[in-house]
């Protein structure tokens, strides 16, 4: 019910607001309104516009009114400098007939508590703990903050944040917000932008500049982090921990991890316990894995699994680790990927089930795929090139997958199957110009329906034309065996 008055009571200020016309008030040195932002707040109404000129503000601000619009105008001087910390021109009263000035330093120095605001065209700094210690923000999960949002549908721009201390923008329990355009930079302790439950944001058009940590969401769903440059993090750029339905595209996300004390951090994107869409992200030069995606589990049972998440037309290269790993993750789609010379593996599944990896084009990495423990995994129609080992490794008892229409070339092993892995189905795949083209220590089908894979061998045969060797081609390792060698390769549809 207090959900539903409230959309009735926004329904009619816009309307009213739409009607009227609405007010600008201005905020300066000289010559304005108010030389006070906090003056200008409590005279404006609904629907508002509060210009700011050039000059420094000492600022707490609480927004309270919905639908107001702040913006910096530079008249001159620059854009308007708002620093955390109270205004020495406040006045507290302490008894009858007795004042005196009160001062804080830092602290948050805007929280947005309505609806429908904008702020834009600022510069925000000092952002700091609070002195007196206690005062500012509740101590919640994000504490004080350059800009607070506790309210739906606001939008932030064009805003440039630099010598804070403390996060850029936090957003608790709210929905449907805006992060556009801005600048966030040099942050020793917390993030550029903090999600806490708030679900529908769009966060897009950003530069996160060499901070604390990128953008990190929690138990927040169905946002989409578009179109931002997020480099030099000092821990991971972008973090996802039990968020459902967001969507990370365009994004350039290079350097993170490499200040950081910990061993683990410095991925480019992490979801833990979460599902999304990734596409069309250049991801390079993170210190830990370029993609890393897992679930949660406790007690060796799933809390939270991360499945069903789709990977699209990445670039992703000279990463520390791996470019994408999956762990205890299933279901997912990886298509059109690019991923070359990462540290460790092109793309590694641990634990990982029911995964299709399509159409991706991967070179210069330790193996090129590698699957430990994973069963019932799709790999097909990629090419995969100049691994320093394997192009393709199963290993410890992975079982169920299919390796089709591969071209895999110019590595130690085309094709290994190693750790007791069985039953696994590679045919139609091109092998050649590898040292060892396939290896397999168990018993694994090399051939299907009559097809099985181009070795370019030497010694085939093919008096009757049909497109197979006369002679089966024996794998290295064990006793399988590929029933029908191709005497020459086109890739299939498959």
């Amino acid at each position: 019910m207090h959900s539903i008055a409230r959309l009735i009571i926004g329904f009619f200020l816009i309307a009213s607001t739409a009607v009227s016309q609405e007010s600008v008030i201005t905020v300066g040195p000289q010559g304005c309104d108010f030389y006070r932002i906090e003056a200008a707040l409590d005279s404006a109404g609904p629907g508002d516009i509060i210009e700011v000129q050039s000059g420094e503000y000492y600022v707490n601000l609480n927004i309270t009114t919905p639908l107001i619009t702040l913006r910096g105008i530079d008249t001159g001087n620059g854009r308007p400098i708002l620093r955390a910390g109270s205004s020495t021109a406040d006045i507290e009263e302490r008894g009858i007939g007795v004042t005196e000035m009160t001062v804080m330093t830092g602290g948050t120095a805007i929280a947005i508590r309505e609806f429908g605001c904008i702020v834009d065209g600022f510069d925000i700094t000092g952002v700091i703990p609070p002195v007196p210690y206690g005062s500012g923000e509740h101590n919640d999960l994000i504490g004080n903050a350059g800009i607070r949002v506790y309210s739906d549908g606001n939008t932030i721009s064009n805003n440039t944040f630099y010598d804070n201390e403390l996060t850029a923008i936090g957003l608790w329990n709210c929905s449907n917000n805006r992060i556009i355009n801005n600048t966030i930079k040099d942050i020793p302790f917390g993030y550029a932008v903090e999600l806490y439950n708030s679900n529908g944001t769009i966060i897009e058009g950003n530069k996160l500049l060499h901070n604390h940590w990128g953008i990190e969401m929690q138990r927040s769903n169905s946002n989409t982090i578009e179109g931002n440059e997020i480099t030099d993090s000092i821990n991971d750029a972008i973090r996802a921990m039990k968020c459902n339905f967001t969507i990370i595209s365009g994004n350039i996300i290079t350097g993170s991890g490499w200040e950081s004390k910990y061993e683990g951090n410095g991925k480019g994107i992490s979801l833990m316990g979460s599902m999304s869409a990734i596409t069309n992200n250049l991801i390079e030069y993170n210190r830990d894995d370029g993609i890393h995606i897992e679930s949660i589990f406790w007690n060796n049972y799933p809390a939270d699994e991360s499945y069903d998440n789709f990977i699209h037309k990445n670039k992703i290269r000279r990463n520390g680790k791996d470019g994408i790993s999956l762990v205890k993750s299933w279901e997912n789609q990886l298509w059109d990927n690019n991923i070359t010379s990462n540290h460790g593996n092109g793309i590694s599944l641990t634990f990982s089930h029911n995964n299709t990896l399509e159409s991706s084009n991967i070179s210069k990495n330790q193996h090129g795929i590698l699957l430990y423990q994973s069963n019932y995994t799709r790999i097909a129609n990629s090419t995969i090139t100049d691994e320093a080992r394997s192009g393709i490794i199963l290993d410890q008892y992975c079982t169920g997958n299919i390796l089709a229409f591969n071209i895999v070339s110019n590595s130690t092993e085309g094709i290994n199957i190693s750790g007791g892995s069985y039953a696994n189905a590679i045919f139609g795949n091109n092998l050649t110009s590898n040292v060892q083209p396939a290896w397999d220590y168990a018993s694994n089908s090399w051939d299907e329906e009559g097809k099985g894979n181009y070795y370019g061998h030497p010694d085939c045969r093919d008096q009757n034309s049909d497109g197979i060797c006369d002679s089966p081609y024996l794998i290295a390792g064990g006793t399988s065996v590929d029933h029908y060698p191709l005497v020459s390769w086109t890739r299939l549809p498959g």
